[in-house]
């Protein structure tokens, strides 16, 4: 319990710390962003980047992607394949080139087959074809990686569990 309320208070402080940076006109920021009359909520202008992207959007879903397949939760793994494929396909829309790369060509030409031999382990519910699927697409991340100049991003099949919050076992029947 001590460790679940320190890291609450952690998170917490983290927020805060990212409120006032955001705020704060040195980081970026050339005008105010406007507050609308009378107050209330104000839009700030977010534009991720693709570190930020990748973050947010693609390594949770791999890892989630794991689990339920480690769990035999093959309507969790097939969903979370199909976030992440979504995923990939927003991200080439969003940055269309990165470094002089079409990162949508690039994502396409790694991840289609490998998306389609993950989706057939699932359709499968062959527990031995995900484990080689998902150390596959694992190995596309990392030659993804390698296409756009960043080999030093190393992905890897999950070896703990970073979801403790989320039971990735099937539901069962009612």
């Amino acid at each position: 319990m001590k460790s679940s309320h320190s890291f609450a208070l952690l998170f917490a402080g983290s927020l805060a710390l990212a409120a006032v940076a955001i705020g704060y006109p040195a980081l970026g920021a050339a005008t105010a962003p406007a507050t609308p009359a009378g107050g209330g909520l104000t839009i700030l202008e977010f534009k991720p980047a693709m570190d930020d992207l990748m973050t947010m959007l693609i390594q949770p879903r791999h890892m989630k992607l794991y689990y339920a397949g480690q769990q035999k939760n093959w309507t969790l793994a097939a969903f979370e394949l199909n976030e992440m494929g979504a995923a990939l396909r927003r991200i080439g829309q969003t940055i269309p080139k990165y470094r002089n790369i079409s990162v949508d060509a690039t994502v396409t030409s790694i991840f289609t087959p490998k998306i389609q031999a993950m989706n057939a382990a699932i359709t499968a519910k062959n527990p031995q074809q995900f484990t080689s699927a998902y150390a596959d697409l694992t190995e596309g991340c990392n030659t993804c990686h390698e296409g756009l100049e960043h080999p030093f991003l190393v992905v890897k099949v999950p070896d703990g569990q970073n979801f403790p919050d989320q039971d990735f076992r099937p539901v069962a029947a009612k």
